[in-house]
């Protein structure tokens, strides 16, 4: 007699139905520490295997505090900026966010140039 065992890993789906829901799912991942959920929240192409997982090590190293995230659109286009307070002054993160296949993502690619983090 054989016996075959079959188990479906349940993960959750790749960013978010929304811009919106996007920007929920960063703060859960962001206050929660999950690396892992904070990494399916970028799209692929744009980040590396640990990317999401840096960004939280460096936020504690940081000591950064009273940490917002908000949707800003500038130029036609959307951004997820987090900022807060570190110790050495001021954190700010600033993501472009994209849309493919109806699943929101942010972009990990670093920006030239951030207005959304000089006071605009």
């Amino acid at each position: 007699m054989t016996v075959v065992c079959v188990s479906i890993a349940n993960e959750p789906p790749e960013g978010s139905a929304s811009a919106n829901g996007l920007r929920s799912d960063v703060v859960q991942a962001v206050q929660g520490q999950d690396a892992d959920r904070l990494q399916n929240l970028f799209h692929k192409e744009t980040v590396a295997d640990d990317y999401a997982k840096s960004v939280l090590s460096r936020l504690k190293e940081a000591e950064s505090s009273d940490t917002d995230l908000t949707l800003h659109e500038e130029n036609q286009k959307q951004f997820l900026v987090l900022k807060g307070k570190s110790t050495d002054g001021a954190v700010c993160v600033p993501w472009l966010v994209t849309e493919e296949d109806g699943r929101w993502y942010l972009d990990g690619t670093p920006l030239l140039t951030a207005p959304s983090c000089n006071g605009r």
